[in-house]
């Protein structure tokens, strides 16, 4: 059991360095509010949740990875800057 053990420890370790040292900037434009970022697996996609300002009941998600460097909302664009 030592190996799965020592497997399941390393993807923790991993997930966790995704998290705290990974973690993108998304800047939304003027009338939207970031909701929400939760990483999906252990690599670098993330999940997005959104909404407008006047309208803060209702949610939007989209997904980036470590290729994204902007997402389109309609005729808005969401920038995203990835730590070094």
């Amino acid at each position: 059991m030592g190996f799965w053990s020592n497997f399941f420890g390393g993807l923790a370790a991993a997930k966790t360095y995704q998290n705290v040292y990974n973690r993108p900037v998304v800047i939304p434009p003027p009338g939207y509010v970031v909701r929400g970022m939760e990483q999906r697996g252990v690599g670098s996609t993330w999940v997005i949740t959104y909404s407008k300002q006047d309208n803060l009941n209702y949610k939007q998600t989209f997904s980036i990875n470590s290729s994204t460097r902007s997402m389109s909302v309609g005729g808005d664009v969401f920038t995203v800057d990835w730590p070094k």
